[in-house]
């Protein structure tokens, strides 16, 4: 289990606070304008914020623009049709929604967020491809964030070999490992100069994944299974 070398706000502030404890001076005194402006200037590099690092929105702030850009009828909450605009949730709305009355939350999607910002880990995530029945080689697969995690969890894809599988690598760093999150999948292969895999799959994709370490014992992998038609 790769364990996310990203620390939490909290974390970070407490080791922040930590630290000027044990530079503090054995007598109590007025602090000089230069400790205090050094001070500052730590706590903002070291980025402790209420909100997170920069570019990755809280959960509360995620579910908050989930609900703003899938709730259709305005009315607090997203239901199965709705959701068909974000496949990532569709695919997972039985594990959001956490009363199982049939639609998700702001709250719900808030606190499933919160469980994986506290797992604190990235997941190694493999993809295994067919079409019509057939093993699909030399595809791209990429995993690509919805918009409401945040700037600062990445894309992921691979291309798939000969059996139609494949090893994640997030966008820019080149690890096998990806944020635990939601995301939309689009498949796309070539051949030609013809795409040969229908637009449901990629452009217009209905395919959607929830990264996570507690779906059918996953642990630290997982393996997405797509069995595609061309129909």
């Amino acid at each position: 289990m790769r364990r996310s070398l990203q620390l939490s706000s909290g974390d970070r502030c407490r080791g922040q606070r930590s630290a000027l404890v044990a530079e503090r001076d054995p007598a109590p005194r007025m602090r000089s304008p230069r400790w205090v402006l050094l001070a500052g200037l730590l706590l903002v590099a070291a980025g402790c914020s209420r909100s997170g690092s920069a570019g990755q929105n809280s959960p509360t702030e995620a579910a908050k623009q989930a609900l703003a850009e899938y709730d259709a009828n305005k009315d607090g909450a997203l239901d199965p049709k709705e959701l068909e605009a974000c496949p990532a949730l569709l695919a997972a709305f039985k594990r959001v929604d956490a009363n199982k009355d049939g639609r998700l939350t702001e709250d719900e999607i808030a606190d499933r967020l919160s469980f994986f910002q506290k797992q604190g880990i990235q997941m190694d995530v493999s993809v295994e491809v067919s079409l019509d029945g057939r093993f699909l080689d030399g595809a791209t697969v990429t995993l690509e964030p919805e918009k409401f995690m945040g700037p600062s969890v990445k894309s992921a894809s691979t291309v798939t070999d000969e059996a139609g599988s494949g090893n994640f690598k997030t966008e820019g760093s080149g690890e096998g490992a990806v944020a635990c999150g939601y995301y939309r999948v689009r498949v796309s292969k070539n051949a030609q100069g013809r795409e040969v895999v229908p637009a449901k799959y990629n452009t217009q994709t209905v395919l959607g994944y929830e990264v996570s370490p507690d779906v059918e014992g996953r642990g630290s992998s997982s393996t997405l299974k797509l069995r595609l038609t061309s129909r």
